[in-house]
């Protein structure tokens, strides 16, 4: 785990569960177990705003990973604004029990359903270890044909998607992580966990009727940082120099798309150079209608790991399951050219990332940011000392 993440939930694990896997995946569903509906026990049935005589319960926590038969876990790439869309989820559990059903016979809900939550993480099956990949809510409980319940869920971001009328966060001068926090405080009914960067720009004040979370897209853009929702449901902040990567990461892992002495090589890479987020003129204007433009007309085109994927069963890849949106990666790639073979030693950014796991394996697509920083080679006698600790031989 991440030095703030969210502490796991209390549960009982299902025993055996992918037992020669080095880490099983724990797919916890909360369980709210209520008393069964009455008529008139106790409450009027035709009370305003009562209908029928039923009480909120008790939460619990259930490990489905016995019954799945497949999940999905995706954080997208952003639209041309840098706003990232919420993370997804799609489990499928075999019902031929009836254990997951949403409804009793008699149509009452059970204790399972949209609205309440599911968390996912890696569990390491020889030691303590546990890694975050998903924390989110319900929107979907289907049952298909054959017993299968599909479920659909999505990370707390959406949860600032619905509208809530006109509201006036904050106060004049605020900065980003002040603004931020003031918004989430005026959505109704959220209780997100969080964790913003301070920012630098100091903001207006005014009233808006946009959704919280398109008006934090606003705060965000204005700062030049990005909001999106991390591994473990926090709704994060990253202020202008998100580039550099993030702080809780121990260590940037090496991978390469066709270097066999690489740490990992990638399988079915995709390296795209394109113009996509890449703008030679950038206007910027406020709500006083003050404009400021800026150009570039030679900017480069720089490379990018399109997608990628990784077989985290495959011996010493597991690990990588702790990588989250954010984290830099090392990438390596011999390229031909008209001249023979060049080496490719860059710096990127992790910015999509996606698990798809069955009982019969596990799959995790990667996508990056344009590079960012180059690696020079180091040759023998070039200046630099080889051996002083820094300046080490290459792949």
């Amino acid at each position: 785990m991440r030095t703030a993440d969210r502490p796991l939930p209390t549960i009982t694990l299902d025993p055996g569960a992918l037992a020669d896997w080095p880490v099983r995946p724990v797919i916890a569903i909360e369980a709210i177990s209520a008393p069964p509906y009455v008529w008139d026990g106790g409450q009027l049935w035709d009370t305003v705003g009562q209908v029928w005589d039923g009480v909120s319960g008790s939460a619990a926590w259930v490990d489905a990973t016995c019954d799945f038969t497949g999940c999905e876990i995706t954080f997208d790439r952003p639209d041309e604004s840098n706003n990232f869309p919420a993370g997804q989820c799609v489990i499928q559990l075999d019902n031929r029990s009836g254990r997951w059903a949403s409804y009793n016979a008699d149509g009452s809900p059970t204790d399972y359903g949209v609205g309440q939550q599911i968390w996912i993480w890696a569990d390491e099956q020889a030691g303590p270890g546990a890694w975050w990949m998903f924390a989110g809510r319900v929107a979907r409980w289907d049952e298909q044909s054959g017993d299968v319940i599909e479920i659909e869920a999505f990370d707390y971001l959406s949860d600032l998607a619905q509208p809530g009328g006109t509201m006036t966060p904050g106060a004049d001068a605020d900065l980003p992580a002040q603004r931020l926090t003031a918004i989430t405080a005026l959505a109704a009914g959220l209780t997100a966990r969080t964790r913003f960067a301070t920012g630098t720009v100091r903001l207006t004040r005014q009233a808006t009727e946009r959704a919280p979370l398109e008006e934090m897209q606003v705060v965000a853009g204005s700062d030049g940082g990005i909001l999106y929702g991390d591994s473990d449901g926090t709704i994060v902040y990253a202020d202008r120099l998100w580039r550099n990567g993030r702080l809780d990461q121990t260590a940037v892992p090496v991978v390469a798309t066709n270097v066999c002495t690489a740490p990992i090589v990638l399988w079915d890479p995709v390296l795209s150079t394109t113009d996509n987020a890449l703008a030679s003129t950038v206007t910027l204007e406020n709500v006083a209608g003050l404009k400021a433009t800026a150009s570039h007309p030679g900017l480069p085109y720089v490379l990018a790991i399109d997608t990628a994927d990784l077989y985290l069963l495959e011996p010493g890849l597991w690990p990588a399951v702790d990588w989250r949106r954010g984290d830099r990666i090392r990438l390596l790639h011999d390229s031909r050219t008209p001249t023979g073979t060049a080496r490719i030693d860059v710096e990127t950014v992790l910015i999509t990332l996606a698990h798809s796991f069955t009982p019969d394996g596990w799959v995790m697509t990667i996508g990056t940011t344009r590079a960012l920083a180059y690696y020079t080679r180091t040759t023998w006698d070039s200046g630099a000392v080889w051996d002083d600790g820094v300046n080490v031989w290459g792949y």
